[in-house]
């Protein structure tokens, strides 16, 4: 059988691989960085093996077995706010119960405010870690319904009651499985002696003065200001001066 071949086709097909071969390469430079990360790790030269790290995390490439290295780094530098942020992050990345120990140990030694664990939370983040997967199956659902509602109304000639009521319930989940993780965000505090405002301006009345470490729930954005929860307060604190912890 010959196969007819157009410019365009021929176009398409020579970005296709382009693409993908750029995309290869990518990854196999990933994994080498990684790897060279790791041997500098395990010679103990931390410092240059934390900038490898950094460098591929900031590609949204990681290992659970990476972000603790981080955390290690960090912690051994004394560097308490960047090595409860790596924590987190191993945390979320892992779902290991000993990272939340570590926390709550690290937390309370420097009195830290916003690690205190509940069975709650541990369900909520179990949740937040399997987010991409209950999404995929809620549309997967919704696809169905909308497939069901089509041809019940188009074949069978019939209202699709049941089937609507049900498509509305997964859409129901479907908003605030999006939602959800918008509630779950949390921030480090990264910097020494940080000012929290009751307003998002550098006029307002100053709430607190807290160290770094801290971690605060995040409810919202306003400018550079973000605002957060502080002992059961709203306030404002700058961007740069808190670490979102998400992955």
């Amino acid at each position: 059988m010959k196969i007819i071949q157009t410019p365009f086709l021929k176009n398409i097909l020579t970005i296709a691989i382009l693409a993908l071969s750029i995309y290869d390469a990518s990854g196999q430079s990933h994994s080498y960085a990684l790897k060279k990360a790791d041997s500098l790790f395990q010679a103990k030269q931390y410092t240059q093996s934390f900038e490898l790290y950094t460098a591929v995390l900031r590609e949204k490439e990681y290992s659970p077995a990476m972000l603790l290295k981080m955390a290690y780094i960090q912690e051994g530098l004394g560097h308490v706010s960047m090595s409860l942020y790596y924590l987190h992050l191993y945390y979320l990345a892992s779902q290991d119960e000993q990272a939340l120990e570590k926390m709550e140990e690290i937390a309370s030694k420097n009195r830290l405010e916003g690690y205190q664990s509940s069975d709650f939370n541990t369900v909520v983040t179990r949740l937040q870690h399997y987010s991409v997967q209950i999404t995929a199956v809620l549309l997967a659902f919704i696809v169905f319904f909308f497939a069901l509602i089509f041809y019940q109304k188009t074949r069978q000639q019939k209202k699709p009651i049941f089937a609507a009521f049900v498509l509305m319930l997964f859409l129901g989940a479907l908003f605030i499985q999006l939602h959800f993780t918008e509630y779950l965000k949390v921030g480090i505090v990264s910097e020494s002696s940080t000012y929290l405002m009751s307003g998002p301006s550098a006029g307002a009345n100053v709430v607190a003065i807290v160290a770094e470490g801290h971690q605060l729930k995040i409810l919202g954005k306003t400018d550079v200001w973000v605002r957060v929860n502080w002992n059961e307060k709203e306030a404002f604190i700058k961007e740069s001066s808190l670490l979102p912890v998400h992955l």
